[in-house]
C-alpha cells in the first residue's frame, strides 16, 4: 500500500503551471454572507405577545358576547387561537381571563350554549390515550381561564338561571358573577335571591357576586348584600312613603325591609341591555 503523499509532495512533481492552478483550488476558502435569521411571533417576548394578545382580544369596556356575529373585532382575529398549542394557550388566557362573557338569554333553551361550548369542547390529540379511550374527549381547556361571567334578564327563568348555575361548577378559576333577573314573569325576590346564596356557598373561591333586579331597560337595583350577609335574612321590598322619610340612607332603589324589622335602599347602577336579542 503506497503512502499518502503530503500537498508539498504532489506540487513538487508538476510544473509551474499546474503547481499554481493546484494550489489556488486547494488553499481557496468560500466566503459566506452571514444570514440574519427570521424573527417569529414566538421570538418575542412573553409581555410583548401578551400585549398584542390583549390588542386583539380584550373589551375592556363591554361584555364579550358569545356570537361570532356580534362579538366584534375579536371574531376576526379568532382564527389567531388555531396557530399552534403554545400561542392558543397564551392567548386564552387574555380572551377568557380578562374579558366579562355574557349569557345569551333568547331563545330561553340556547342560554346554557356557550357554557357547554367552553366545557366540553376540546381536540382529541391534545389528551392521553387513556381519556380518549374513555371517551373524554371534549374537554376545554378554555374553562381554567374563564373568570368573569353575567347573566342578564333576557327571558331566563328559574329554572334555567338553576340549570346555568348548575354548570358553574366546572370553571375551578370563576370569580366574578353578575346575575340581573327581570322582577316580572312571577319571580319571586326571595326565590331568586337564595339560588344565589346557594351558588355562592358552593363556589367559595368567588370573589365578587352581583345581584340586581331589572327596573328598566338600562338600570337595575343592587341587592347584593342579601347574598353574601349572614346569617342570611329574609327581605321585600317595602312601598311605605313613611318608612322612605325616616330612612336617610343614600340610594335610589326601592326600600327594602328584613324580618328584624331592619329597612335597607337599594342602589342603582347602570346595566344597559347593550345586545338586544
Amino acid at each position: 500500500m503506497e503512502p499518502i503523499q503530503s500537498t508539498d509532495n504532489i506540487l513538487a512533481g508538476l510544473n509551474l503551471e499546474a503547481r499554481a492552478n493546484l494550489k489556488d483550488s486547494v488553499e481557496t476558502t468560500l466566503e459566506v454572507d452571514e444570514v440574519t435569521p427570521i424573527l417569529t411571533f414566538l421570538d418575542l417576548p412573553r409581555e410583548i405577545r401578551d400585549e398584542i394578545y390583549s390588542l386583539v382580544f380584550l373589551s375592556p369596556n363591554m361584555p364579550v358576547y358569545p356570537s361570532k356575529a356580534r362579538a366584534g373585532t375579536i371574531s376576526e382575529a379568532i382564527n389567531l387561537l388555531r396557530t399552534n398549542r403554545q400561542i392558543y394557550s397564551e392567548a386564552i388566557e387574555t380572551l377568557y381571563g380578562q374579558n366579562m362573557f355574557q349569557i345569551r338569554g333568547h331563545p330561553a333553551y340556547m342560554a346554557p350554549e356557550f357554557l357547554n361550548l367552553v366545557i366540553f369542547r376540546r381536540r382529541k390529540d391534545e389528551l392521553r390515550a387513556p381519556l380518549r379511550a374513555a371517551g373524554l374527549d371534549h374537554v376545554c381547556l378554555a374553562r381554567h381561564c374563564l373568570r368573569k361571567l353575567s347573566i342578564p334578564s333576557h327571558g331566563i327563568s328559574l329554572d334555567r338561571l338553576k340549570h346555568l348555575f348548575s354548570l358553574l361548577k366546572y370553571f375551578p378559576k370563576l370569580e366574578h358573577v353578575q346575575v340581573i333577573y327581570l322582577g316580572k314573569r312571577g319571580l319571586n325576590d326571595m326565590e331568586i335571591v337564595n339560588v344565589c346564596r346557594l351558588l355562592r356557598d358552593r363556589l367559595p373561591l368567588l370573589k365578587t357576586f352581583v345581584l340586581g333586579k331589572r327596573i328598566s331597560y338600562s338600570q337595575a337595583e343592587d341587592i347584593s348584600w342579601m347574598v353574601s350577609e349572614r346569617p342570611y335574612g329574609k327581605w321585600e321590598s317595602v312601598d311605605d312613603e313613611e318608612v322612605r322619610r325616616q330612612v336617610q340612607e343614600v340610594g335610589d332603589g326601592h326600600m327594602w325591609r328584613n324580618e328584624q324589622g331592619e329597612n335597607r335602599r337599594a342602589k342603582l347602577f347602570q346595566a344597559p341591555q347593550n345586545i338586544p336579542e
